[in-house]
Order: structure tokens, then sequence, then C-alpha cells
């Protein structure tokens, strides 16, 4: 009797004893990844640089080695006491210290810039704005070649759903990758699903495209475009069966759960 009760006993183990040995396969980040040559590598290797989107709030500034020769294409100073918008703090020819007044892209993609006027910088990468800056102002209106420099003062992704610590994270070398992004929101949850992560991203015209990501995958690796984040990205992370099935379990459920607790600790005694 005894040796038919340990019999069921651990009949009724096996399935358990099954899934927490497979469990852990669904832990690991980017599977398999040494198997990806240097060759694949080479050929996926992108120098990220980000693009200039409707609503971003932008720093830049004209310097040439006279002063004096760039000072109107510069927005004026701002007292630094005037203001609690982060701003790039700059010295005056005049020996004082202020604030640039900042530029926001509208939702077309232009900005006012002085003395050129409205100009389109939307969709342009850091490096392709400076150039047509650039471009724009010398040898027209300059003989001094001017150096333009462009700085995102807004380089933010959201992460949502199941991470440690949901919220909006900034970036200040204008860079995320994706798994930076999870690692400022504390990794994902116990409940948190690595075959199901999208990226929400917008377009320069406003369209919104969805990727669908499994983090196993080391294809990840393989794609700049998803390994590295573009600002005002919006990660969402779903939670897992597990997280679904405790969501539904009701008092029934419970009271099932604590029965054949009972039961089994009951058999326990019985077979020792």
């Amino acid at each position: 009797m005894k040796f038919l009760l340990k019999k069921k006993y651990f009949i009724l183990l096996i399935p358990i004893l099954l899934s927490s040995c497979t469990a852990y396969k669904k832990l690991p980040y980017i599977t398999e990844a040494e198997t990806i040559t240097t060759e694949e590598f080479a050929k996926a290797a992108k120098s990220y640089e980000a693009v200039i989107m409707p609503k971003d709030i932008l720093s830049i500034t004209v310097n040439t080695p006279t002063n004096a020769a760039s000072r109107d294409f510069n927005l004026p100073l701002v007292p630094q006491e005037a203001t609690d918008i982060i701003q790039t703090r700059v010295s005056s020819t005049s020996g004082g210290y202020g604030s640039l007044q900042n530029y926001i892209v509208d939702n077309d993609g232009y900005i006012n810039f002085p003395v050129i006027g409205r100009i389109k910088i939307g969709g342009l990468k850091k490096s392709e704005a400076e150039k047509s800056i650039l471009s724009l102002i010398y040898p027209k209106y300059l003989k001094e070649e001017p150096i333009i420099s462009l700085r995102f003062l807004n380089y933010k992704v959201s992460v949502i759903g199941e991470v440690a610590r949901p919220g909006t994270y900034s970036s200040a070398n204008e860079q995320m990758t994706l798994f930076d992004a999870l690692a400022a929101a504390g990794d994902l949850t116990i409940y948190g699903d690595r075959k199901s992560v999208r990226i929400v991203r917008e377009a320069a015209n406003g369209q919104l495209d969805v990727k669908q990501i499994d983090l196993q995958d080391k294809g990840i690796l393989l794609d700049p475009d998803i390994y590295y984040l573009q600002q005002n990205d919006k990660i969402i992370v779903s939670p897992n069966k597990a997280k679904g099935n405790n969501s539904s379990f009701g008092t029934l459920e419970s009271l099932a759960l604590s029965g054949l607790s009972v039961l089994i600790s009951v058999i326990s005694i019985i077979t020792r």
C-alpha cells in the first residue's frame, strides 16, 4: 500500500520537476549569440545617429574665431535665473553668463533660424542638419567658416509594462540601445514575457510603426534599427502566461490549491 502511494505521489511531482528543469531556458537574453560570425557583425555594423523629429528640443550654436561674426546666428542669451527650462550655458562677449534659447521643431519639421528664417531639418540626422545649416550660412553670410554644433536636449525613451521601474529615461550622449533602456528600467520582472516585447516608434511624418521583438533572438544584435533606439521610442513589455493565470485566480481555485496541498502533505506523512 505504501509503495503504491509513493508511486502515485512521485507521478504527481513529475510535471513540477519537468517544468522547473525547462523554465530556466526562458530566462536568458540573446541565446546562441556566440554563433554569430565576425563577418555577420561587420555586415550589420552601423554608426548610429539620432534623427531629428517633430517636438524635439534642440540647442544649435554657431561659432567662429571672431565671436562678433557669428553673433547674429545665435539666439539671444537669457539670464540664468529667468528660466527653469534646460538651456545651454555659455559666456557672452561682454564677459557675463547666460543661457541660449532653444529651438523646438514644429510638426512639419521646421525651425526658425536667425537671419536665414524658416528651415526644415526634421527627418535629418544630426550631422546632416549641421551640414545643411553650414551650407546656408557659409560663404553667403560669413567669410570665416563656422563650426555648427547641434545637441538634443530631450533625448528620451519610455519603458512600460512588466519591468521593475516603468518610466521615461533620458540619455546625455544622444544614444540608447534596447538593453540600455531595459537596464535603466530595472530589467523585466518575473512576469515579463521575453518573447513579447514591442517598440512603438513615430516617424518624422507622424506615422507609427510597431516592432515585435523576441529578446532571446540573436538577430537583435544584427538589426541596428532595433538594437539602437530612436528618441521618444516606447518599449512595452507584455506579461507572460503566469501573470495571466494569477490574475484570473479566484477563490475556488485558491481553495482547490489549498486542498491539493493538504492532500500531498497527508500522503507524505502516510508514506514515511
